[in-house]
């Protein structure tokens, strides 16, 4: 593959390995990542490419070596959407610096920063990748997920090979659109075959612009969700917080894993009525609340790869 090489000056503060790494994500085989280097696909444009995107600075002087290795050499336009376009999935031209002057002294977010401080909200996926991937975690264990991730990119997917690496790229709308029903469910995705085909569909019918919905005020970005087959309030609020980067939004609608696991952290409990957690995040964060607990639940999991959590080890179930 032809490879095209740009350099990325990110706003700082900016953690790279805490930023394109999320620790709790289930693993699905269209990325890799070592401590200062991440690989992954994208399928952009109806365009496949593979990324390498390397660390080349500190966090407060950040630097990002990207690679791009493509069939055919990209043009300088075509180079220039692919930057605008992982700023957005990552977060790079945001400034969050008062996020952490704010909060420095926060009971629970100043530990976090010793760690993560500039970690960005983390969107890798597209806005219909995100919606498949939301699709095959409901009421499944993550390993149930994992299987059946898997099972689409085997048969839909196309296998990348770039700098010595070998990984997936996803597939695009039309290409499910074209399947039935129970060709998906022969992949045993079970009742989601129904889920997967109408969100494909409204996408290949261009129901739904993943770019005009970025531009929209939060409450008609979500009403446009909303409208989507199988998107409830837990799938439109991930949706808001991070594919939307709108961090002044959160609830736990439906978020019975995120409850429990912010009823341990921050109440010392089993468990605590969302809406108290809520209360407590609208108090102590005010605009910055989505990201706040992306903060928290983030660090826990970063603490627990480097050293197990019993408890949360029993809810992962991996």
């Amino acid at each position: 593959m032809k490879s095209t090489q740009i350099a990325m000056k990110p706003t700082p503060p900016f953690n790279f390995d805490c930023t394109v790494y999320v620790p709790h994500y289930f693993p699905t085989p269209d990325f890799a990542w070592q401590p200062g280097t991440m690989w992954q696909t994208l399928n952009f444009n109806d365009t496949l490419m593979g990324l390498r995107m390397e660390n080349k600075g500190r966090i407060d002087n950040p630097k990002i070596k990207l690679t791009v290795y493509s069939e055919t050499k990209l043009s300088e336009e075509n180079t220039g959407k692919v930057v605008e376009e992982l700023n957005w999935k990552y977060g790079l031209n945001e400034d969050i610096s008062e996020f952490f002057r704010k909060f420095e002294h926060d009971k629970f977010l100043k530990p976090t920063f010793k760690r993560l401080r500039g970690m960005r909200n983390n969107c890798a996926n597209s806005l219909y990748e995100l919606l498949i991937i939301s699709i095959v975690l409901q009421n499944a264990m993550v390993r149930r997920t994992v299987q059946m991730m898997d099972n689409l990119f085997i048969a839909y997917g196309t296998k990348l090979k770039f700098d010595q690496k070998k990984l997936f790229a996803y597939w695009s709308p039309e290409d499910l659109n074209e399947a039935s029903e129970d060709q998906l469910r022969a992949l045993k995705v079970g009742y989601r075959a129904k889920m997967i085909k109408r969100i494909s569909e409204a996408f290949a019918n261009g129901e739904i612009d993943e770019f005009k919905l970025r531009e929209m005020n939060t409450k008609d970005a979500e009403k446009e969700l909303m409208k989507l087959y199988g998107v409830g309030p837990a799938t439109a609020q991930i949706i808001l917080s991070g594919y939307l980067r709108r961090y002044d939004t959160f609830n736990l609608k439906a978020r019975f894993w995120e409850q429990k696991i912010l009823s341990r952290v921050m109440f010392g409990k089993k468990l605590v009525p969302p809406e108290e957690i809520v209360k407590e995040f609208d108090k102590r964060y005010g605009k910055w609340k989505g990201l706040a607990f992306h903060y928290i639940f983030i660090d826990l999991f970063w603490r627990h790869r480097e050293k197990p959590i019993p408890w949360l080890q029993k809810e992962i179930r991996l």
